[in-house]
């Protein structure tokens, strides 16, 4: 089947999409063949693709020799993908993005439903330790709450954890028009390029700044005293940090925390 046909069937299948699923089929070809592009194949690539859904990035992923696991939850969908594809270079499976073990795949990619982007970012920051880059596909608006700066509202555990493990590049933007059924927003593609692969570390460090998190209008000082269940070694852990104890969690930067978790290891 070639590229035509092959997105005119994708788009005949805004009649099943599952809105409580938030699936929304990308069919503008041109903008899924830039989207696969960016994940920067490299011979020898071990590629996921998170919620496969019709095949919109999987066409493009098929294309090349490197091939990749495809997983969504949505059975009827894989069973698509699995007739398109049936002796090609892609391995659709039913599967949950949330517990899928990640720790083999260096490149990873896809279309993420809004209900549960923080939660697949944080599954894939935390435990894909081979990762070198992620390209994902996120409503516009969560996009620009996910590089909300320190001092803000918005700004909170998940940005400290991408600070520390990987660098955010915002690719481009696709409009809602280039989904069948439409979306009400519009959305923006983005890339993770990994900088560190130390997951204890960043496992150690999400639990930690998660909890201090807890109550982010309480000072530093209140909410480290509840995590280590010490108010005097809080405040201790604060002095060797240079800390001001009246500061809030937003208040503080990716260093700040990585201080705060060494004096306290």
């Amino acid at each position: 089947m070639n590229r035509e046909e092959y997105f005119a069937k994708v788009a005949e299948y805004k009649l099943l999409a599952k809105h409580e699923v938030g699936q929304n089929f990308l069919i503008d070809s041109n903008a899924c063949e830039k989207i696969v592009s960016c994940i920067d194949y490299n011979v020898g690539d071990k590629i996921l693709e998170i919620g496969s859904g019709a095949g919109s990035l999987s066409f493009f992923l098929n294309e090349n020799n490197t091939g990749a696991d495809l997983i969504d939850i949505d059975e009827s969908l894989v069973l698509k993908l699995q007739g398109d594809f049936a002796d090609g270079n892609v391995h659709p499976k039913i599967g949950n993005a949330l517990k899928w073990p990640l720790e083999t795949y260096n490149k990873i990619i896809g279309n993420l439903p809004y209900y549960i982007t923080t939660g697949i970012l944080e599954k894939v920051l935390l435990n894909a330790k081979s990762l070198q880059k992620a390209v994902f596909m996120i409503q516009k608006e969560a996009f620009i709450r996910l590089i909300a700066k320190i001092n803000t509202e918005d700004y909170g555990p998940l940005h400290v954890l991408m600070a520390y493990r990987c660098q955010i590049k915002r690719e481009f933007n696709v409009p809602r028009t280039s989904f069948s059924p439409a979306p009400h927003v519009d959305s923006t593609v983005f890339s993770l390029n990994v900088i560190n692969d130390d997951i204890d570390t960043a496992q150690r460090l999400y639990k930690l700044v998660s909890g201090l998190f807890l109550n982010r209008r309480k000072t530093i000082y209140n909410n480290l005293g509840r995590y280590l269940n010490n108010a005097d070694k809080a405040n201790e852990v604060l002095s060797l940090c240079h800390i001001d104890p009246k500061t809030r969690p937003q208040n503080i930067d990716l260093n700040g925390y990585l201080s705060i978790l060494e004096a306290i290891k």
